[in-house]
């Protein structure tokens, strides 16, 4: 279930209006926004390499503790554990954890998506962009929104984690795909 956890590292974008001041956890420029409705900043596959304490990290701090063995065992992180009661110490969830690469993929058409280190997906959904540097994701559950900012071939965002948190899944997976703070890189 968290293998669609698709880790994805967001920076909070500036509001949109010229004159709000930029969120406090936006730490990179961002480029000229599009026009409102142009998905031409964010269309391409956007890739990093994630740690598992990064994850962990960015979990605790939503507050969404209950959900970092499920995220670290379903990800990858920790050889052979694929299941939550298979990590060794729930305590250091990430003794023996290795680096996975992960991406984002978003189309013309608003198809969105996450692929694993082994390029398997692993996330798929619609996305639209009601308004500059906002991105709505949409999947079986409630729609979820983030910030984003492009920054040449950069992309950070930042999750406007849902109020069912930090019980319901889709606050988890908002604060996995954006990974608030991380930058990714362009691919394609």
């Amino acid at each position: 279930m968290i293998g669609s956890l698709a880790v994805a590292s967001i920076a909070i974008a500036c509001g949109s209006s010229p004159a709000s001041p930029p969120p406090p956890n936006l730490d990179m420029p961002a480029s000229p926004t599009p026009a409102a409705n142009d998905t031409s900043a964010i269309v391409g596959t956007w890739e990093r390499e994630n740690t598992c304490q990064e994850v962990v990290s960015a979990l605790r701090d939503a507050g969404l503790d209950r959900w970092v063995l499920e995220a670290v065992a379903g990800n990858g992180f920790v050889p052979g554990a694929t299941r939550p009661e298979q990590i060794a110490d729930p305590n250091d969830p990430c003794d023996g954890a290795v680096s996975r690469q992960h991406s984002h993929f978003f189309t013309e058409d608003g198809a969105f998506g996450s692929l694993d280190w082994n390029g398997d997906p692993v996330d798929d959904g619609t996305y639209e962009v009601p308004e500059d540097g906002t991105l709505v994701i949409s999947k079986e559950f409630p729609d979820v929104t983030f910030h984003y900012a492009v920054n040449g071939d950069t992309i950070m965002f930042e999750p406007e984690i849902p109020a069912c948190s930090p019980d319901c899944f889709e606050a988890a997976w908002s604060v996995m795909v954006a990974l608030p703070g991380e930058t990714w890189h362009r691919v394609a």
